[in-house]
């Protein structure tokens, strides 16, 4: 049974490299040709290149582990060795248990590259592409975030907040401190919240002023309740500073998450972005057992190869439909982070238990 094993986890390993090689290959040229064709340098197109690669390997990382499955068991019902293999006692059960070890291999893969590879890509294309570094006048700077909150730094004045409600057009606890052309501190205002009132005009609840700050007199504190003061921001630039997000690994993200839900505000668009890591991962597994139904037909003349392709790549492609629109749901508020994330995943692996199940019991 340990030499048949070893032939089945040979043949899926085999099959998986193959197509990863080949999809990449096929993904890496027409990326690699459509950059040179709209004029950029060979450095630029290549960073770039580099910077998309974490997205990419996240949807192709389970695809191939469904082409793995699909070919290797064809491949051994082809050379007669999967009906040899039944014969010899091997089980069904077996075969879904090794299959399922082996695309673990590729959870693991796949976790590491949406929960640090991916935020460290995103770290990186926003130093060298976002529009930050091409308009040095307005965002001199943008840091990661620091306890909680967001810092940059604009003209005349630094600014931070902890988070940015993009319904209501308001950031929670921002500060502005206002320095001079000397550099030195001016003013300081505190608020609880700063809600857009239009034409880059804010109005600042609860709001205290700090001045006198630059001054060898002791600063002056007042409290000035709701207060309108114009920003070079608009809420469109405060939607690009939250997206700083996705520069986080996974474990610091659920970590800011984590502070963010003490606050009382809505995180549920946040923890879309974490579960997404999870079941993204899982969805390996769920692609690697979909074709496995095609085993309980072992003789190569009972079913059609072809027949079994354009099934299972149709199977993917409504998953990764409905698996969009669910976490465009999610991220809209209309579903629950978890449900957005892990509906659709598990109701095809609940579709994979059903078919094992029902195929097992024919069988006996």
């Amino acid at each position: 049974m340990l030499l048949i094993s070893r032939i089945i986890i040979k043949e899926w390993f085999k099959n998986y490299i193959g197509a990863v090689v080949v999809l990449f290959l096929l993904i890496s040229t027409a990326d690699l040709i459509n950059g040179f064709l709209q004029g950029k340098d060979v450095p630029r197109v290549l960073l770039e290149y580099s910077l998309k690669m974490p997205d990419l390997m996240s949807k192709m990382l389970g695809i191939c582990c469904l082409v793995a499955t699909l070919f290797s068991f064809n491949k051994l019902k082809a050379h007669a060795e999967l009906i040899s293999i039944l014969a010899a006692g091997f089980s069904f059960t077996h075969i879904y248990a090794l299959v399922a070890g082996c695309s673990l291999f590729v959870v693991g893969l796949q976790f590491l590259n949406l929960g640090y590879l991916e935020p460290y890509a995103n770290k990186i294309k926003r130093q060298e592409i976002q529009k930050s570094r091409l308009n040095e006048g307005k965002y001199l700077t943008r840091s990661s975030l620091d306890g909680g909150k967001f810092w940059y730094k604009s003209q005349g004045y630094f600014a931070s907040f902890a988070y940015f409600d993009r319904e209501k057009k308001s950031l929670k606890d921002f500060e502005i401190y206002f320095f001079s052309e000397q550099n030195t501190s001016v003013k300081i205002i505190r608020s609880s919240a700063a809600i857009f009132a239009g034409d880059q005009h804010w109005q600042l609840k609860d709001a205290i002023e700090y001045t006198n700050l630059d001054s060898s007199a002791f600063p002056m504190e007042q409290v000035r309740g709701n207060l309108t003061l114009k920003l070079g921001e608009g809420p469109e630039d405060f939607g690009e500073f939250e997206a700083d997000l996705t520069t986080l690994n996974f474990f610091k993200l659920r970590q800011f998450i984590g502070k963010l839900s003490k606050t009382g505000i809505n995180i549920g668009e946040y923890q879309v972005i974490l579960w997404n890591k999870v079941f993204l991962s899982l969805a390996c597994l769920v692609f690697a057992l979909l074709p496995l139904s095609t085993i309980f037909n072992p003789n190569r003349r009972s079913s059609s190869f072809g027949l079994n392709v354009v099934i299972t790549l149709l199977t993917t492609v409504v998953f990764w439909v409905l698996y969009s629109s669910s976490v465009a749901f999610g991220n809209s508020g209309k579903l629950p982070p978890l449900v957005a994330t892990g509906l659709v995943p598990s109701v095809f692996m609940l579709y994979v238990v059903w078919t094992f199940l029902k195929n097992r019991k024919l069988s006996i």
